[in-house]
């Protein structure tokens, strides 16, 4: 859901490497900026805040199409290396250069992905289903979706079973578009926290999903990747209730209707860190999506300001949070 407040940028001068001489040389077909977007930044890597610059170097053929990749100079983290490579062999696209005799040539290409999280993390809030995530830019035009499918209700497609748990969220997707944009394919960047949501939203994706295609830099349409998203929201209750004026909820219970409780005990370091995190919890109060606790929300990596002492100087301490839920009688009502 992180989407303003990351960037991840494609350093445009690198230098392109030994390629075969040629009368006319290679050069990317799209633009470099849009192999890596946002919404490709590693979860784990987003959640423990680990960044780095990734040097890869790209074979590529008379195709125009890469056929390796080779890491040169890597970040110090293994996965946003492998996602440097993963990335830009499936978006990279190349002019293949022309040889002494018109002949296609290929050879390599070297750059570099600096993979950052400025602070300021934003998150936004999407008031219709469908919608193009603007982090991803195709160049020279870009895939763009008919009118009618950037309409669709989401209530006309919600999946019983989330609906049937309340469930809610929004769900990035990456999709391809064939040269009739048509959907062709699609791939979860990041879940809604929901298996049936994240699953229904790709199905609506490929039964519905319609678009102008992209074209290369000759107006012709082509094949085409392109971030999106669709925001599940559950349909409003019924205000107005039946002939007798009465609300009719759908078979929904009160959110806090069984007692329970919750502990969670944070051990802070003097250098800021938190080096411990333990939760516990009686009941359903407490409990988070996808077995998560909200110990997920301290980063291994994260430093915080630290407490001190009398004397000013940095103290470890332990930060407990108690909470309790309990359901009672009403008072009867005064007279």
């Amino acid at each position: 859901m992180l989407q303003s407040g990351m960037a991840i940028a494609l350093a445009l001068a690198a230098a392109q490497g030994d390629r075969v001489s040629a009368e006319k040389a290679m050069e990317p077909a799209t633009n470099p900026g849009s192999w890596v977007t946002n919404d490709d930044y590693p979860a784990s890597a987003m959640r423990e805040e680990r960044e780095g610059t990734t040097g890869f170097k790209l074979t590529i053929g008379t195709d125009g199409l890469p056929s390796g990749c080779e890491i040169i100079a890597p970040s110090g983290h293994a996965d946003l290396d492998a996602a440097t490579c993963r990335l830009v062999m499936e978006r990279a696209r190349f002019t293949p250069g022309r040889g002494a005799r018109g002949e296609a040539t290929g050879g390599t290409y070297s750059n570099r992905i600096r993979w950052q999280i400025p602070e300021g993390d934003g998150f936004a809030v999407e008031v219709a289903g469908f919608a193009v995530d603007a982090a991803q830019e195709s160049w020279p035009r870009g895939p763009r979706p008919d009118d009618a499918f950037t309409r669709i209700d989401p209530a006309a497609h919600y999946p019983a079973a989330a609906r049937a748990a309340r469930e809610e969220g929004t769900v990035h997707m990456e999709l391809n578009i064939d040269g009739g944009g048509r959907v062709t394919g699609c791939k979860v960047n990041e879940s809604s926290l929901s298996a049936a949501l994240d699953e229904a939203a790709c199905t609506l994706m490929r039964s519905e999903g319609r678009f102008s295609p992209a074209l290369d830099s000759d107006g012709k349409p082509v094949r085409s990747v392109i971030a999106t998203k669709f925001r599940w929201a559950l349909p409003k209750e019924e205000e107005e209730g039946g002939a007798s004026g009465v609300p009719t909820p759908r078979d929904r219970s009160f959110p806090m209707g069984e007692p329970g409780s919750v502990t969670m005990t944070v051990l802070v370091g003097a250098d800021g860190r938190v080096a411990d995190c333990r939760f516990s919890n009686t009941g359903k109060f407490g409990e988070m999506a996808n077995g998560m606790t909200p110990c997920d929300m301290f980063a291994p990596q994260a430093r915080y300001t630290p407490f001190t002492g009398a004397d000013g100087k940095p103290v470890a301490k332990r930060v407990v949070m108690r909470s309790e839920l309990t359901i009672e009688d009403a008072p009867a009502p005064a007279k």
